[in-house]
């Protein structure tokens, strides 16, 4: 896991009708050479539903900031969540 709880991380998407989703990145994981941001959504956003998200972490080369890619493969899925729920049950 690259973040630590320490680092509380919050990005922002707008989806297709204004509204903005806020998420707290819980995690990044390292898997098979790309990274995958385990994200949570805030409690009011328009997307809560209690459930994680995963996003493939692609860089832009040309800026500093991040573009976050749905993953939908869900080997990848299942292998991101699997190696996040290891490094939870490490830490508690």
């Amino acid at each position: 896991m690259k973040n630590s709880a320490d680092n509380d991380f919050f990005v922002s998407f707008t989806d297709e009708n204004g509204r903005a989703n806020n998420f707290e990145i819980l995690a990044v994981i390292e898997y098979r050479g790309t990274d995958y941001a385990v994200m949570l959504p805030e409690n009011d956003s328009p997307s809560y539903n209690g459930l994680l998200y995963i996003f493939e972490i692609a860089e832009e080369l040309d800026s500093d900031t991040d573009t976050y890619v749905g993953v939908e493969d869900e080997e990848i899925i299942k292998a991101v969540y699997d190696l996040f729920m290891d490094e939870v049950e490490k830490e508690f």
